[in-house]
């Protein structure tokens, strides 16, 4: 996608619905994106929004997207592990979905999945829960010097960027992606 003009700009800044979600906009709007972390996905709205809006990587390759999320654990509203995979699918992106509480599978996914470009955490950022805190403890290894991190405290709440942790790694230290 193109720079933007000053009329898209003001549409994604001030008028873009959810506008809890305008900052994820536009910074995928402005910065390239090869892959996705998405803890949370829910009802699978918001990914369908970001990705057409996402700056393809100039290589072709498609965005690497990893969801952890309960899926059929939770009730209403929230997409089955199949729905989800058909869902991605149909959006182009190179799935891994991992079902389960975050508290357990954001260990499995530190250890397996390299570090994500954009990681969006939907309600489970909390100092007090049990997976507010293994995020925090894994976050260092989910994400680089150059991510974007947005997360909300409640599911559904309005997504804020939050700081990079300080032993991030530096992004010419990541391993290469085969």
């Amino acid at each position: 996608m193109a720079r933007l003009s000053w009329l898209q700009r003001l549409y994604w800044q001030h008028l873009s619905k959810p506008a809890a979600e305008r900052q994820v906009f536009l910074h995928v709007l402005e910065q390239p994106v090869h892959s996705i972390l998405e803890i949370g996905l829910g009802s699978g709205d918001r990914i369908s929004r970001v990705v057409p809006l996402c700056i393809r990587p100039a290589d072709g390759k498609p965005i690497r997207y990893t969801a952890i999320d309960p899926f059929e654990s939770l009730s209403a509203g929230h997409l089955s592990l199949k729905s989800a995979h058909r869902l991605l699918t149909e959006l182009g992106l190179k799935a891994q979905l991992i079902p389960g509480e975050p508290a357990s599978a954001v260990a499995r996914v530190a250890h397996s999945v390299l570090p994500s470009d954009l990681i969006l955490i939907d309600g489970y950022w909390s100092d007090t829960g049990e997976n507010g805190q293994a995020i925090r403890q894994w976050l260092p290894r989910l994400c680089h010097s150059q991510s974007a991190i947005f997360a909300s405290s409640k599911p559904g709440g309005p997504l804020e960027r939050i700081e990079i942790p300080s032993n991030a790694l530096p992004l010419s230290n990541l391993p290469k992606v085969a």
